[in-house]
This record gives structure tokens, C-alpha cells and sequence, in this order.
């Protein structure tokens, strides 16, 4: 193994081998994607479970690599390069989940927290419901007399003849196991 001692992270064949990309050798460029596709695949599938979103993330690499050719600047190993944009893209991919979840389980706890929810939002209504089932059988009709059928505490309170009291007790628990129930709903979607 020759190393480039004007960059000694670099290995000869890495220095060449990027030269004839950047030189739009379609056939190197070729037998690259080949050789590193697969493995490249097996690894971005350890961040991300999800295959299709796999083999975009690293084909998008590619594609990065042979548009951005004549501007490659690679400092290290070819093979480090790559593994580090797959490692790179996979977290970005990930972060921007976390974060689609994260503001998907805000709108729903704002949702439990507003009597003129739009209840037409099918996804949203799906993983209320869901989660409402859950509950005990008379927290959940509390619950859904009160949000889903807009009754009032003291309708609500006269219809099932309980107090108006522990119909607010219980719908501030019905609140509080819906959102621990939509928070594990949304993390094992997550990590699906």
C-alpha cells in the first residue's frame, strides 16, 4: 500500500481512483458503485430500518459523488468517505424524523388540549383513537363525550349521573395516559 505523503490519510490507489472520477471515467465509476453498493446498503440498514430509504440514501451518495466529480476534494481513504456519508445521511435522516415526530406528538398533545380540535385529520384521528381504546371503559366515553361529541362537563356529569368533579378528574387522566400512550405510539413508529 503506497501512501501519498502530500496527504498521508490518503492512499495512492484512493488518489488515483478519485482522479478518474473526477475525470468522469464512467467505468470506474461503475465498478466503484459495484463494489461498495452492497456493503454500503448492509450499513446505512443498521441506523435505518428501512430498506427503501436505504438504498436512496446510497444511491443519492453516488449520484452526489459522480454530479460533484470535478469538485471532489476527499482527504481520506475513498472507503472512509464513503462509510462516513453514509453514517452522515442516516443521522440526518433519523434527526429529521425525531423532529417530524416530535412536532407530529406536539400537534397531538395541543389537539387533547383544544376543545375545537379539527377532527377531520384522518392519521390524527387514527392514533387517537387507537389510543383511546386503550383507556378504561369510562375514561374513554368521558373522553369522548367531551371532545369527540363537544358536550359539556355538566351535560356530560347529568347524562352518566357523576359529578362534575370526577368528570374533570377524569378527563385530566384520560389527557395525561393519552399522551404517554401516543408518545409509545410514536417512538415504536419511529424505530420501525
Amino acid at each position: 500500500m503506497l501512501i501519498d505523503q502530500t496527504c498521508p490519510n490518503v492512499r495512492i490507489e484512493d488518489k488515483l481512483l478519485i482522479r478518474e472520477i473526477q475525470k468522469r471515467n464512467k467505468e470506474v465509476f461503475e465498478a466503484l458503485f459495484h463494489d461498495y453498493y452492497p456493503s454500503l446498503l448492509r450499513f446505512a440498514e443498521g441506523f435505518v430500518f428501512d430498506p427503501e430509504v436505504c438504498e436512496d440514501i446510497v444511491q443519492n451518495i453516488f449520484i452526489h459523488i459522480w454530479e460533484q466529480a470535478e469538485y471532489l476534494n476527499i482527504t481520506i481513504s475513498f472507503k472512509s468517505y464513503l462509510y462516513k456519508a453514509v453514517r452522515n445521511r442516516c443521522l440526518n435522516h433519523l434527526r429529521n424524523l425525531k423532529i417530524e415526530d416530535k412536532h407530529h406528538l406536539l400537534y397531538i398533545e395541543a389537539s387533547l388540549n383544544d376543545s375545537e380540535v379539527d377532527w377531520e385529520d384522518a392519521e390524527i384521528t387514527q392514533k387517537i383513537e387507537a389510543a383511546i381504546e386503550k383507556l378504561p371503559p369510562k375514561m374513554a366515553e368521558i373522553f369522548r363525550l367531551k371532545y369527540l361529541e363537544e358536550k359539556s362537563v355538566r351535560d356530560i356529569a347529568a347524562q352518566l349521573d357523576i359529578s362534575e368533579n370526577t368528570i374533570k378528574t377524569q378527563l385530566l387522566r384520560a389527557k395525561d395516559k393519552l399522551r404517554e400512550l401516543l408518545r409509545e405510539s410514536l417512538n415504536l413508529n419511529f424505530f420501525l
